[in-house]
């Protein structure tokens, strides 16, 4: 396993809060994940005729890849890949957010308009590297001798 120097590695409260959303995520989507194959029609109205349960199991093949991936990177604390999967999936909550606000869906627009915020917020950070104790770093400007 590689490991990162410490100056590269997240705190501590930023792997949490990263990780609590992580595992917040899995539970809400692998929640609708579920739903959606056990019962489409319950999402929309003529779900349970074939089209949409086939839909439904190709958009769930999709989320279960997606999940446990994230799990995974999770499990194995690869914070860097963790982030730009938290973002991805940011992504795709803002672009629910827009659907859900073009249906004119007020919970289809606020949840995943928060959910983006906390899964970017956690990309953000996760993103953004320890400063190093005790180095001196230049601010700007040329250094004459």
């Amino acid at each position: 396993m590689i490991r990162h120097p410490n100056d590269m590695v997240p705190s501590v409260n930023v792997r949490r809060f990263a990780g609590l959303v992580a595992l917040l995520t899995v539970v809400t989507s692998g929640y609708f994940t579920e739903s959606s194959l056990v019962d489409p029609g319950g999402a929309v109205p003529g779900g349970d005729q074939a089209a949409p349960r086939t839909y439904a199991a190709y958009m769930a093949a999709r989320s279960i890849v997606l999940l446990g991936g994230m799990v995974w990177l999770l499990a194995i604390r690869a914070w860097r890949s963790l982030g730009l999967l938290l973002a991805l999936n940011g992504a795709v909550q803002i672009v629910d957010a827009v659907i859900g606000a073009v249906h004119q869906q007020v919970p289809q627009t606020i949840g995943p308009l928060l959910f983006a915020t906390a899964l970017l917020t956690a990309a953000r950070l996760l993103g953004v590297r320890a400063r190093p104790l005790g180095r001196i770093r230049q601010t700007s400007g040329w250094v004459s001798h």
